[in-house]
């Protein structure tokens, strides 16, 4: 099935190169010897719910400050803010600069641009200063400000709800199995980026962009 209008990315492991351990690493070196370094996993990093604080964090029910705190708490004494936010910004290793003009032709050529991620306040704010052309998407559908993360059903009824498209004519593009799966469930065709070369399944769908 081809025929794509729209396209809805996530954000993380899609457009935004990640790698989780450096943050690992990062608050590893922090946290005091009897730190509650449960609170920070691999697998909670990427919204794994294995980490009832940074969950928290990513659907909104927690202020930036809230999780800040709760990190230093656990943190050797003398730990700052700012060395907290360094490290959660640790794992962001960059947008290059063909997924920036990915975007441009993309809408150019008469696609329009949907976004669905789980997301927090802070990553948010990096993305939107270092990528502003995902501010010429359509609609922006971020965890932290929806109160919902993938892969529950109701982010996919809400983004269909809310911006009337239709799921067979919209590409959904994710890194995560849970999350490609349940867009199928609701009638996306799906593109489940596992590496960085992903663009180039983008022929398989009909969407050239030459």
């Amino acid at each position: 099935m081809t025929n794509i209008k729209n396209i809805l990315f996530d954000l993380g492991g899609v457009l935004i190169d990640l790698d989780v351990r450096r943050s690992l690493e990062a608050f590893r070196a922090l946290l005091s010897p009897d730190g509650q370094e449960a609170h920070i996993t691999a697998q909670g990093l990427l919204g794994g719910h294995d980490s009832e604080l940074i969950d928290r964090y990513q659907v909104g029910e927690i202020t930036t400050d809230e999780f800040i705190h709760t990190i230093l708490s656990a943190c050797r004494p003398g730990t700052t803010p700012e060395q907290v936010k360094e490290a959660w910004f640790a794992m962001l290793l960059g947008i290059p600069e063909e997924r920036k003009q990915l975007l441009r032709s993309l809408i150019v050529r008469g696609y329009t641009i949907y976004v669905l991620s789980n997301i927090n306040e802070l990553h948010v704010d990096w993305t939107l200063n270092h990528c502003p052309e995902i501010r010429q998407a359509r609609r922006i559908f971020f965890s932290n400000e929806i109160h919902l993360s993938k892969p529950d059903p109701r982010c996919y009824q809400l983004v269909l709800r809310e911006t009337g498209i239709r799921p067979e004519e919209t590409l959904y593009i994710d890194d995560l199995p849970a999350n490609i799966e349940t867009g199928r469930t609701f009638g996306f065709q799906t593109l489940q980026a596992t590496d960085a070369n992903w663009p180039a399944q983008l022929a398989e769908f009909d969407i050239q962009l030459k």
